[in-house]
């Protein structure tokens, strides 16, 4: 008998931060999510932790073909998610999406507007495709 996807789904949070809360008060390139293997998102989310205040917070997921590199940069490859300032502390603002990746792209959390206080844990649903990493072009394998 095979297994369904749900038994490799996981969660991802961006590189460097792990789970630090990220201040949404100035717009800019937040936090990086390195994909290395290929997965399909389905939801994108934010845990606050300091409520928004004055103007609700959005943020783009925005896909990198090329690690470091915004040549075929995707705004909002992934979906924008916006966290309205009515969310208390410890409520989740969160997007169903669908969106394939591949192993070797890069996800952008870019806050494209700030709020006057506030911040929040970002992360990804994702569910592992079941693809063979020889299909892959951006997949190596070690000697």
């Amino acid at each position: 008998m095979g297994y369904a996807d749900e038994s490799r789904q996981g969660f991802i949070v961006p590189q460097a931060v792990a789970l630090d809360a990220i201040a949404t008060q100035t717009p800019a390139t937040k936090a990086l999510f390195r994909v290395l293997r290929p997965c399909t998102v389905y939801g994108i989310h934010a845990l606050v932790t300091t409520a928004m205040t004055v103007t609700a917070a959005v943020v783009d997921f925005d896909r990198r073909i090329t690690p470091g590199s915004d040549t075929g940069r995707i705004d909002q490859g992934v979906g924008r998610l916006t966290i309205p300032t009515t969310l208390a502390i410890g409520n989740v603002s969160y997007k169903d999406v669908t969106v394939d990746l591949n192993a070797g792209d890069e996800i952008v959390l870019e806050l494209v507007t700030a709020s006057t206080a506030g911040a929040a844990v970002f992360g990804m649903d994702v569910v592992a495709r079941h693809e063979v990493p020889a299909n892959q072009a951006d997949m190596v394998a070690s000697v």
